[in-house]
């Protein structure tokens, strides 16, 4: 995503001022940013990819399929808030066009980019189910059988 950047900077500002341009990429607000959105968008990848269960399955995701998330899937919303914060500190402290950029090539990635969902989630999903399982043993096997149905 660095190099994708830098090209576009030097598109954008021309080679004039590349290097002033080019310090900035290793701030620590950008690297922040970096962070926080890969964070965000495998978090978002994690819902989407229990949406598909359920979707796949018929049953309604709100109540039934969202129980597959891990429980501490709620810190969620701190990447989500804070990726925003520390895009409006690098609109503000380092330059506005850098975080215009930045906010367009996030939601440009976020939308093309493919999500691995078995490989990144099957661990997890099967993780939670067996904690169901403990405590609803009825819900836990259903969870089970449409992980198993989807291929997780």
């Amino acid at each position: 995503m660095l190099f994708l950047f830098e090209t576009i900077l030097n598109f954008t500002f021309g080679t004039s001022v590349q290097a002033k341009k080019m310090k900035h990429l290793t701030d620590p607000l950008i690297l922040t940013f970096l962070v926080f959105w890969i964070i965000k968008f495998y978090l978002f990848g994690m819902q989407r990819a229990t949406l598909r269960i359920s979707r796949h399955h018929n049953v309604e995701w709100r109540g039934f399929g969202e129980l597959l998330l891990p429980k501490w899937y709620k810190i969620s919303w701190i990447f989500i808030y804070g990726n925003y914060v520390v895009l409006m500190l690098i609109a503000i402290i380092i330059d506005w066009k850098i975080a215009l950029i930045l906010a367009f090539f996030s939601w440009v990635l976020s939308s093309v980019l493919p999500i691995p969902y078995r490989f990144l989630y099957r661990k997890v999903f099967r993780k939670r189910t067996d904690e169901i399982i403990v405590l609803e043993p009825q819900i836990g096997r259903a969870l089970k059988e449409m992980l198993e149905g989807t291929g997780f």
